[in-house]
């Protein structure tokens, strides 16, 4: 990494020996022989790392320090003495040096110094631009909502975000997208820049989901031989997203209910209360008219909850927001796979409108991601929707028809009979809807269906 550097020492020797050391290094480096003139400087441009004498007339370089810290939060700050003393270093560590460092003839304390400090500022700069890309991933302006049932949620969500709400409670189906909208709440939040811990709650984790998120002491239970912390500390200053809490036993829902009331918690086995400094977005799958439904909750931490409870709707109930969805997957998916240009024709809006996606946004992006592996061209058809696995259920299935015909020994004629045949066993025989599917009137298929009998009666006589 090249990196920034500004040598400041009122002795002009010092100053040129180690800015001469710096640029063999690769660094661009530039010197100063006063603090005053180093603030001028630090007006125009922030370097990365910053070389300053502790010993200077006029202005020295703790009072300099004091004066240039809130300029240069980010910058690394080495302070450089000839002759320090503990009292110096302790006051220069107190004021926001990174290090202290004693000046040598041959400088042979900058060399590791520096090191540890390019290593620092180029991890630092990866956890940085990780935190930006993810940022713009889920910003809001990446949420797809058209329609009123999805624009009502987003701004219930801005809401409970400008309110910097500790809770949230995201309620909807399997694959309507509740932790992706969780990350949203995260990402654009004032703590985005704090981890984003998740737990997957099913039936066979039981056991398991207390330790993982309260954490335990040594001696807790069989096989704590240590102490561990769990997802409400790991989480800290961040979120801990904890889905379908309603595998989550109703004692351990107790526990969490008093930790949400209390914004503290104990460890297992332990008896010290530990503050909570995150954000809890809990989901569930479980409708909310379902009957049983206060059985499966814990009463204090249902009512808790309740109170920011958001509701997402299911895909089918939402059907505005269906093609934009269908875009952005096929234009993520199509830049994953080197296919940056696709697009859809005609034919798949009314497709997918008539399907009700059970498997909601979940359903739709792996239909999509299949079509576009079976797709041959840059536009996708209704052809490439049709479903690998016929009779499964799975894609859209229930409303792609399947002609079987063998080449040469079928003519168009015979394909045609097949076709229209396959519709209207597809209507169950309603020949307005067939005809409709077919874009003929239904006189015509009509006038079809009469030359077939005619044609079946004067097989039969024959």
């Amino acid at each position: 990494m090249r990196a920034t550097i500004f040598v400041t020492d009122d002795d002009q020797n010092v100053c040129s020996a180690l800015s001469r050391r710096l640029v063999k290094k690769g660094h661009l480096v530039r010197s100063f022989h006063s603090g005053a003139s180093l603030i001028e400087a630090l007006e125009h441009e922030i370097p990365d790392l910053l070389f300053l004498d502790l010993k200077m007339p006029e202005m020295d370089g703790l009072e300099t320090l004091r004066q240039i810290r809130q300029t240069i939060p980010k910058t690394l700050i080495f302070m450089l003495t000839a002759y320090g003393s503990v009292e110096d270093a302790v006051e220069a560590m107190r004021l926001g040096a990174y290090d202290f460092l004693i000046k040598s003839i041959d400088f042979s304390t900058v060399e590791p110094a520096l090191h540890r400090a390019i290593t620092f500022l180029e991890l630092r700069r990866r956890i940085e631009f990780s935190a930006f890309e993810k940022q713009r991933q889920y910003s809001w302006e990446h949420v797809i909502a058209r329609s009123p049932a999805m624009t009502k949620v987003i701004e219930q969500l801005k809401i409970l975000d400008a309110q910097d709400a500790p809770f949230v409670f995201l309620q909807g189906e399997v694959g309507t997208g509740k932790e992706f909208l969780a990350r949203i709440l995260h990402y654009n939040s004032r703590k985005h820049l704090g981890p984003f811990v998740t737990v997957s709650c099913n039936e066979q984790s039981g056991s398991l989901l207390e330790p993982q998120i309260f954490g335990y002491e040594r001696g807790a239970f069989s096989g704590a031989s240590q102490s561990m912390p769990g997802a409400l500390e790991h989480s800290d200053g961040g979120t801990l997203f904890v889905d379908e809490i309603e595998h989550l036993s109703i004692p351990v829902q107790g526990s969490l209910a008093e930790a949400i009331r209390t914004r503290s918690f104990c460890r297992m086995g332990g008896f010290d209360r530990l503050p909570i400094n995150n954000r809890l977005v809990v989901t569930s799958a479980t409708p909310q008219d379902q009957t049983g439904y206060k059985d499966i909750f814990h009463p204090e931490l249902l009512s808790l909850l309740q109170k920011r409870q958001l509701f997402i709707p299911p895909l089918r109930e939402r059907k505005e927001d269906i093609i934009p969805l269908v875009i952005k997957t096929i234009q993520v998916y199509g830049e994953e796979i080197g296919r940056p240009k696709l697009d859809i024709d005609s034919s798949i809006p009314p497709l997918l409108d008539t399907y009700p996606f059970p498997g909601n946004i979940r359903e739709l992006e792996a239909m999509i991601r299949r079509a576009v592996l079976c797709s041959q061209g840059p536009v996708l058809t209704s052809l490439d929707f049709y479903s690998q696995h016929p009779g499964e259920g799975d894609g859209l299935s229930p409303n792609i028809g399947r002609v079987l015909f063998e080449i040469g020994q079928h003519s168009l004629q015979d394909i045609q009979v097949m076709v229209i045949d396959e519709v209207l066993r597809f209507t169950k025989q309603d020949r307005e809807r067939a005809a409709r599917y077919l874009q003929i009137s239904k006189q015509a298929l009509d006038d079809y269906i009469q030359l077939r009998k005619n044609f079946s009666h004067t097989t039969e006589r024959s």
